[in-house]
């Protein structure tokens, strides 16, 4: 009778560490359910004029963190790319003349893979086109 309480404890305490070996493994070597979006810091300038920020990447989405210091009046506009070259809503910044403003555009580029470019244009009070520039997700683009 003694034998079988050893036998079944041994058993019970066998199939226990392998159960928390299991967990252990899975906590340790299972990849993360969501990955980190992607971010791109920008940079556009044109005279005294200039619009720096981050894009943050999301899966369906872009977000743009701008602060645009604005010489003369200016404007900032995003206009998103998803990889096949399709254009999607494209977002702006309100028109400020000798000052600063902040914000958040988000861009929503509802395909699978979401948007592969941004074109940032910095633009004046007559929509006219001062600088323009194509950011990709962690790509330099504050150059």
């Amino acid at each position: 009778m003694l034998k079988n309480l050893t036998r079944r404890a041994t058993r019970q305490g066998v199939q226990a560490a392998v159960a928390v070996a299991a967990i252990v493994a899975t906590v340790f070597v299972a990849p993360s359910a969501h990955a980190a979006d992607p971010s791109t810091k920008f940079r556009l300038e044109y005279g005294a004029s200039y619009a720096y920020g981050t894009l943050r990447w999301h899966q369906r989405s872009v977000d743009v963190d701008v602060t645009l210091n604005a010489s003369y009046c200016r404007q900032l506009e995003a206009y998103p790319f998803d990889r096949n070259g399709v254009g999607h809503p494209m977002g702006e910044t309100p028109g400020v003349c000798n000052g600063i403003v902040s914000g958040t555009i988000n861009l929503p580029v509802n395909v699978p893979g979401g948007a592969a470019i941004v074109r940032l244009d910095l633009i004046d009070e007559k929509g006219k086109l001062l600088v323009s520039k194509p950011c990709r997700p962690s790509a330099d683009c504050d150059r």
